[in-house]
């Protein structure tokens, strides 16, 4: 087939270069500088095979870059809208991306393949809104919404092994166009109507970030009773009902889908008179993490202000270097307020414009002089660092645990080192002969 995708964030890019690899004719489309940058194999995002992907997909010719929507989509077979759709104002969704594109083929000659898909995360209704605005141009086209459900850092092996793909369709023609697209995908499909299809999407978001809020909340309860989160999560999540991921409890959720998603239903929920305390609640005990995990500092420093904060892992998780929405910077904010510096690695994200963050590059040399270490995301390597040498470097000892990346056997040893305060999440603090130490 031949497929046009308008817009190349992670979901319209790894959409691009897994349709080509599964053999069809994919032309994406984008701004000048951002096709520019493509054209020479430049990527302004990091995900895990895709460069490698991107460049065999263009040498096998199934893979081209464009600036002009009506010039691509000529004698396309399907049109893929995957802009971005961030929240406006309100918690509404801003819907201006989608819009323009739609204007553009409004006013293209008359030129529109005959299957607009929705690939952008859009509110209950859309899609039959933009089918009517299209006819208003004479545009027959039929507007299907066909959600996404890529994890970043693992987003080409989503695409190509999902558990499951939903078609929200009218006709038995789109229907088959669809099932075409994805040949050579085993996955179970859902096919259903395009309402049903777009709250599938927000549905899921909302109940992977109850699920994180849930272990979160519990996490707060072990806290308190000398609990280990660890351990009741392992009990919960093996109940079959209920299985055992996001149900890791840590500095809570972030990114450009999740907190973005969640509001965007509550808005809907509003708009017809329906209150969603449950997610509500989910977005309350998220914004509570981080403001809790500072509290826990400052109580153990007394006085904050001209203190040295040491941050691992600016990106809102590993895999990838999005800060979109990312912990890091809620925590960024409040350390601005309370006049403690902050100097930060992260493996990916090494070179970042954001006002008053000090960049280093090694985890040791953040370590070195700090008077705490947080560790906000649990990137593989920070677990093998030696966390002796990190713990001996720093002038007060404190390491935050945000994500319980450290094992059992590397705590131990940490907390053999003099001085040693060790915090993790939902679980007994964990510390040294803290009564001797000159520094605190």
């Amino acid at each position: 087939m031949q497929l046009t995708i308008i817009g190349t964030g992670y979901v319209g890019l790894v959409a691009a270069v897994c349709f080509a690899k599964l053999g069809h004719f994919v032309t994406a489309v984008d701004r000048e500088h951002v096709i520019h940058g493509l054209r020479e194999n430049k990527l302004s995002l990091w995900e895990p095979d895709l460069q490698e992907m991107l460049e065999s997909c263009r040498r096998e010719g199934r893979l081209f870059f464009d600036t002009d929507i009506t010039h691509a989509s000529r004698g396309a077979d399907a049109l893929m809208i995957a802009v971005g759709t961030p929240s406006g104002t309100n918690g509404h969704t801003d819907l201006s991306q989608v819009d323009e594109v739609i204007a553009q083929l409004k006013q293209g000659d008359g030129v529109c393949p005959p299957l607009i898909i929705v690939k952008s995360t859009v509110p209950v209704g859309t899609c039959d809104e933009l089918e009517a605005n299209l006819l208003t141009a004479g545009l027959h086209t039929e507007v299907v919404f066909n959600p996404e459900f890529l994890r970043q850092g693992s987003a080409i092996n989503d695409f190509m092994n999902p558990d499951r793909i939903v078609f929200g369709c009218r006709s038995h023609l789109a229907k088959a166009a669809l099932h075409q697209m994805y040949k050579g995908i085993n996955a179970p499909i859902q096919v259903c109507d395009r309402r049903s299809a777009e709250l599938i999407k927000y549905a899921s978001n909302a109940f992977l970030a109850m699920k994180i809020s849930f272990a979160n909340m519990i996490a707060d309860v072990c806290e308190g009773y000398g609990a280990d989160n660890r351990q009741v999560m392992q009990g919960v999540g093996a109940d079959r009902r209920i299985g055992p991921h996001f149900l890791q409890a840590g500095i809570g959720y972030g990114g450009s889908c999740f907190s973005k998603d969640l509001q965007s239903l509550l808005t809907s929920g509003n708009a017809i008179g329906r209150s969603l305390p449950l997610l509500e609640a989910t977005a309350q005990i998220n914004e509570e993490r981080i403001p809790q995990l500072l509290e826990k500092l400052i109580s153990l420093w007394g006085n904050p202000r001209g203190k040295r904060l040491g941050v691992l892992g600016i990106s809102f998780k590993p895999n990838t270097n999005d800060m979109r929405d990312a912990p890091f910077l809620t925590l960024l904010r409040l350390c601005y307020l309370y006049g403690i510096e902050v100097q930060t690695f992260d493996p990916v994200v090494q070179t970042t414009s954001i006002e008053g963050v000090i960049q280093m590059d090694t985890a040791y040399e953040v370590a070195t002089d700090a008077d705490a270490l947080i560790i906000m995301t649990e990137w593989p390597q920070f677990a093998e660092l030696d966390w002796v040498l990190m713990a001996q470097l720093m002038y007060q000892p404190i390491l935050l645990d945000g994500r319980n990346v450290l094992s059992e056997e590397t705590i131990s040893r940490l907390l053999l080192v003099e001085n040693v305060i060790y915090i993790p999440v939902g679980r007994p603090l964990e510390r040294t002969n803290l009564a001797t130490s000159s520094h605190l």
